[in-house]
């Protein structure tokens, strides 16, 4: 897994992951700032309607879901691995992991202690 952020802001190689899974899997990335990434991705046959991000605020590295039924914050995630259509997101030792299949829409947290 590579780090997302560099002193608070979000790093060049996963800014172009996330643009790429985007592109891959007819995703828009509507917010793309030093330490914001959004993406919303509309619904399909196969997904409902979703929308996948990070952002830095208030001392914290936090990852944000949402979908018609679920809203989910996990914070101090740095860590990331985009594959295809998936992106895992999780915390550096691995305590919290966010995973996303994004052509698909499915999706799965957990969190373990440490």
């Amino acid at each position: 897994m590579d780090d997302i952020w560099a002193d608070g802001e979000i790093r060049e190689p996963f800014r172009r992951d996330f643009h790429a899974l985007a592109n891959r899997t007819n995703g828009e990335v509507e917010l793309d700032g030093e330490s914001t990434i959004f993406c919303a991705f509309e619904p399909t046959s196969q997904r409902s309607a979703m929308r996948v991000g990070v952002y830095f605020a208030n001392g914290r590295q936090t990852l944000r879901f949402d979908t018609v039924r679920e809203e989910i914050e996990l914070a101090m995630v740095n860590r990331y691995e985009i594959s295809r259509p998936a992106v895992t997101i999780s915390s550096e030792r691995g305590s919290r992991r966010f995973e996303l299949n994004a052509a698909s829409g499915e999706w799965n947290v957990s969190k373990k202690s440490i």
